[in-house]
């Protein structure tokens, strides 16, 4: 099995802006249980591990850029729903919400689900979530001009260029000019070797029905849902239940070092899917390989890698995933806004992912897809009456 460069870039990326992305809401989850600086590490450590092995294992099976990522949303939920809980009452949470992934994959009842779906709504949806992302440019262009510009004319000049190693100059842009112009803070790197800290759950009921549940629906809802339709909407039909028992299974094993949730990724996984990973769509599951390569690698240097992301200016990481992200928010507008019989359903459903709403605790993009299939069922009831 040969990587080319583009594939290792490509997967360098994804974990590098999934990582930027969500790495502090991490630490904070750990401060909201009074957690010490050894369990963060270990938390890191045993989401690095179950990521990288995962991603590797379903990509090398299936052939496809199955990438998986832990549940930011999720954490966010944490990071408020843990306070006042022990450290083995959350890890009982995570077991319990993890072994509700894994029955969901076991009873294959998600396949069935999914048929029901179609990809002009899906793509609308999944537009909606990257939306968000691109948009970051704006504020971060505002803020730095100088860095983002830079990184903007890198990826258009190195696209045209040397596409297969655009993902490399662009990474390689946003380290090198906050080191060039003195705003990467440096004392912010610390090297240490991970720590593991293996904690026995405890199950306390309230907690499983209060926290555990909305954990595995948000998980399933924000991740598992669109990582899927990522996947369907870039030509690979991969079947979802291996997939969520795979997944579920690792969250149930290393629950008790801190993996919180292991999911299907839908942005991170979105940037080893497109044509930058690799021009031929039979070798991309590559780029998802190397990601789990570098899951690992993170898991393993995880003080490092938190360092690095506090030492960039916050405007560098927002413009790499923005430009990350960016060909593939193109994609999704074309597949969800290019057939007239599914437009509207599908503005409706991007309209309201795009909003951001939490309406009862739920993220948008459950009611993006609730919004937009009863506007595509409806009309098509209408359009078969007339």
């Amino acid at each position: 099995m040969r990587f080319s460069i583009s594939h290792i870039m490509a997967g360098a990326t994804a974990v590098f802006v999934g990582y930027s992305s969500a790495v502090v809401l991490i630490l904070e989850a750990v401060k909201s249980l009074n957690g010490s600086v050894e369990l963060q590490s270990s938390w890191l450590l045993a989401l690095g591990l179950a990521m990288g092995l995962s991603s590797i294992l379903l990509s090398w099976r299936y052939k496809a850029p199955i990438l998986t990522a832990w549940s930011t949303p999720g954490v966010a939920l944490l990071i408020i729903a843990l306070a006042g809980v022990s450290v083995a009452e959350a890890v009982g949470i995570f077991i319990f919400s993890s072994g509700l992934i894994l029955l969901s994959g076991l009873s294959g009842i998600s396949d069935r689900l999914l048929k029901y779906i179609p990809v002009e709504i899906a793509a609308a949806i999944l537009a909606g979530i990257l939306l968000k992302f691109v948009l970051a440019l704006v504020p971060a262009f505002d803020n730095q001009p100088l860095i983002t510009a830079t990184l903007v004319i890198v990826y258009f000049v190195m696209r045209k260029l040397t596409p297969k190693l655009v993902f490399f100059w662009v990474l390689l842009a946003a380290v090198g000019l906050p080191v060039l112009t003195k705003q990467f803070d440096a004392s912010q790197l610390i090297v240490s070797a991970p720590d593991w800290v293996w904690v026995w759950p405890e199950f306390n009921f309230s907690l499983l029905v209060g926290v555990g549940i909305p954990l595995y629906v948000v998980t399933m809802v924000s991740q598992n849902l669109p990582g899927i339709m990522m996947l369907r909407s870039n030509g690979y039909a991969v079947p979802l239940s291996p997939l969520l028992r795979v997944t579920g299974l690792f969250g149930v094993i290393m629950a008790p070092l801190g993996a919180f949730s292991i999911n299907l990724a839908a942005i991170t996984a979105a940037i080893c899917q497109t044509a930058d990973a690799d021009t031929d769509r039979s070798q991309r599951y590559k780029a998802a390989m190397a990601a789990g390569v570098f899951y690992i690698i993170a898991g393993l240097a995880g003080s490092l890698i938190v360092g690095l992301f506090l030492a960039l200016p916050t405007e560098a990481t927002s413009a790499l995933a923005g430009l990350a992200l960016l060909p593939v928010l193109a994609v999704n507008f074309r597949q969800a806004f290019s057939h007239e019989e599914t437009l509207l359903a599908s503005v409706m459903a991007f309209i309201v992912t795009a909003s951001g709403v939490n309406f009862l605790g739920i993220n948008s993009s459950f009611w993006g897809l609730l919004i937009g299939l009863v506007g595509y069922y409806f009309l098509s009831n209408v359009s078969r009456e007339k």
